[in-house]
C-alpha cells in the first residue's frame, strides 16, 4: 500500500506542464534547465496544443483567391476551420448578440496572402505527410526537403521539417525550421505554436510570451495567433491580459473555439470552475469534434472525481487526434493507477514516439515495463530519462523498486547484486530529494527491508559455501586411498 501511495504521488508529479501538441510531434520536450522542471501537477495547465495548431497534413492549404468563391475548388479540409475572415461591423442587432462586447471593425494589418505551393512542392509535401503518418521520419524529411527545394515559399513543408526534427529529438533544429517557415509566411500560426511549445517545455514561459506577443499584435486578424498568445499569457499567470486578448478575438468571431478555450483555461486558473465548465460546454456545442475540448473536459471530470467519464473523454480526445500526446499521457497515468498496465503501455509508448525527449513519458513507460516485469525494457527507459536529466529522483526511486523486485531475473545479476543495487538507487533518491524528503517517505522502510534481505542472502551464501566446502571435503576423503 505504501508503494502504491508513493507511486501515485510520483505519477501525479509526472503530468508534466508544457504544450505538447496536436501537431504530429511538433513538440519535443527538452531536459529542463532546473532540477525541478520535470516535476509538475495535473492542474489547470496541460501539455495540449491549442486547437488552432493542427497536425501536419491537416494544416490549412492555401487557396487561390481567384478560386475561393467556388467551394468545390478549395483544398482546405472540411474538418479544419479556415482562418477567420474579418467581416465589416454588423448591424445594431448583430452587435447586441455578441456576448463578448462590441464587434471590432476590420481593424489591424491585413493578413499576408498565403500562396499555393507549386505542383511539385505540393506533391512532395503529400509524400512527406504519408511518410510521417507511417512514422518513416527519414523518408518524410527527404520529401519535405524536396518540397522546399521545388518552391522556396513552401512554408508548410518548412514547418513540417520542424515537426520531423522534433520527433527525432532535435528541438533546436525544429526551432530553426519554424523560424524559416515564419520568414516565408510571417503569420503562420502553426510555426508560432511549435516555437512556443518548445520554449515552454524548457521552462521559459515568459520567453514564450515575449515571442508570441509581437507576432499576435502585428497580425491581429489571425485569430489563431490571438489564442496562442492568450494561452501563453495564462501559462505565465497573466490571466487578466489573457482574457483581454481572447475577448478581442471573440469580438471578431464570437464562435471562435480556441479563444473560448483560452477563457476557459484562465477561468480554471482563477478557480472559477463553473464558468470554465460553461465555456467548455459552449465550445463543445460549436465544435463537437475538437480534441482539446474533450481533453479539457476530461481534466474537469478527473478533478471532480468522475474517473469513468474522464477516461471516456481522454479516449475521445485521442480518437479525434491520435497525435495528442498529453491526452495519451493522461490516459496512461489513469490506466496505470487503475492497474490496467496494457492500456497504459499503449499510451506511453505512443507518447515517447510522438515526443522522444519528454522525460516524464520515459519515466512512466519505464514504470509500466517494471510493473509488467519487463526488466530490461524498464532499465533502458530509466537510463534514457537520466541521460536527459541527470538529477531525477523519481528515476532512482523506481530503479530501487525494480532491483528490489527483480532479483536474479535480471540478466547478469545475482539476487545479492540486485539487492545491493536497490540500496544504491534508494540512497541516491533520498540524497537528491534532500529537504523535500518526507519523514514518512516509504523509501526508508524499503531500504530497511532490502538491508534485511541482503543480510539473509549473505548468510544463505555463506551456508551454501560452507555446505559446498564440507561436501568437497567428504568427496576428497572418499576418494583418498585407504591406509
Amino acid at each position: 500500500m505504501a508503494e502504491l501511495t508513493t507511486r501515485m504521488r510520483l505519477l501525479s508529479s509526472l503530468c508534466v506542464l508544457g504544450l505538447l501538441g496536436q501537431l504530429a510531434g511538433a513538440c519535443g520536450s527538452d531536459p529542463p534547465t532546473a532540477a525541478g522542471k520535470a516535476e509538475a501537477t495535473s492542474g489547470d495547465e496541460d501539455l495540449s496544443m491549442t486547437a488552432m495548431a493542427r497536425r501536419v497534413g491537416a494544416v490549412q492549404t492555401p487557396v487561390n483567391p481567384e478560386e475561393e468563391e467556388d467551394e468545390h475548388k478549395t483544398s482546405v479540409p472540411t474538418d479544419v476551420p479556415k482562418l477567420v475572415d474579418v467581416a465589416p461591423e454588423g448591424t445594431s442587432a448583430e452587435t447586441a448578440a455578441n456576448e463578448w462586447g462590441t464587434p471590432d471593425a476590420e481593424s489591424g494589418t491585413p493578413l499576408p496572402q498565403r500562396a499555393a505551393p507549386s505542383s511539385g512542392a505540393a506533391n512532395s509535401y503529400q509524400d512527406g505527410v504519408k511518410a510521417l503518418q507511417s512514422a518513416q521520419l527519414d523518408a518524410a524529411q527527404q520529401a519535405f526537403n524536396r518540397s522546399v527545394s521545388a518552391d522556396a515559399k513552401a512554408y508548410q513543408s518548412e514547418y513540417a521539417l520542424g515537426v520531423v526534427a522534433d520527433r527525432q529529438g532535435q528541438p533546436d533544429e525544429a526551432l530553426k525550421h519554424y523560424g524559416r517557415a515564419l520568414q516565408m509566411q510571417p503569420d503562420y500560426e502553426a510555426a508560432v505554436q511549435g516555437t512556443v511549445n518548445i520554449m515552454q517545455r524548457r521552462g521559459d514561459a515568459a520567453g514564450a510570451v515575449r515571442f508570441a506577443e509581437p507576432i499576435a499584435k502585428k497580425w491581429q486578424r489571425n485569430l489563431y495567433l490571438q489564442a496562442i498568445y492568450a494561452d501563453a499569457l495564462v501559462r505565465e499567470d497573466r490571466v487578466d491580459e489573457a482574457d483581454q486578448v481572447a475577448r478581442a478575438a471573440l469580438r471578431r468571431d464570437e464562435r471562435f473555439v480556441p479563444a473560448i478555450l483560452s477563457l476557459a483555461k484562465s477561468s480554471m486558473r482563477r478557480g472559477r470552475v463553473e464558468l470554465a465548465d460553461d465555456m467548455l460546454q459552449q465550445a463543445s456545442e460549436i465544435d463537437p469534434r475538437n480534441a482539446e475540448v474533450a481533453f479539457l473536459q476530461a481534466k474537469r471530470f478527473q478533478t471532480k472525481g468522475d474517473l469513468t467519464q474522464a477516461l471516456v473523454a481522454y479516449r475521445k480526445a485521442i480518437e479525434l487526434n491520435p497525435d495528442y500526446a498529453e491526452a495519451r499521457m493522461a490516459l496512461g497515468i489513469q490506466s496505470m493507477a487503475g492497474g490496467n498496465y496494457n492500456e497504459a503501455l499503449i499510451q506511453f509508448e505512443a507518447a515517447v514516439t510522438l515526443v522522444p525527449t519528454l522525460v516524464p513519458a520515459h519515466l512512466n513507460l519505464a514504470d509500466v515495463y517494471r510493473a509488467l516485469r519487463r526488466w530490461q525494457d524498464a532499465k533502458r527507459e530509466f537510463d534514457k530519462a537520466l541521460r536527459m536529466q541527470a538529477q531525477l529522483p523519481e528515476a532512482h526511486y523506481n530503479l530501487g523498486l525494480l532491483y528490489m523486485s527483480v532479483g536474479s531475473e535480471f540478466p547478469g545479476l545475482t539476487e545479492l547484486d540486485a539487492l545491493q543495487r536497490s540500496l544504491t538507487e534508494f540512497t541516491t533518491y533520498r540524497t537528491e530529494m534532500g529537504a523535500r524528503l518526507s519523514p514518512t517517505d516509504p523509501s526508508g522502510a524499503y531500504m530497511a527491508d532490502v538491508q534485511r534481505r541482503v543480510e539473509r542472502e549473505k548468510k544463505r551464501i555463506e551456508r551454501e559455501k560452507a555446505k559446498a566446502e564440507k561436501e568437497a571435503q567428504r568427496k576428497a576423503r572418499e576418494a583418498a586411498p585407504s591406509q
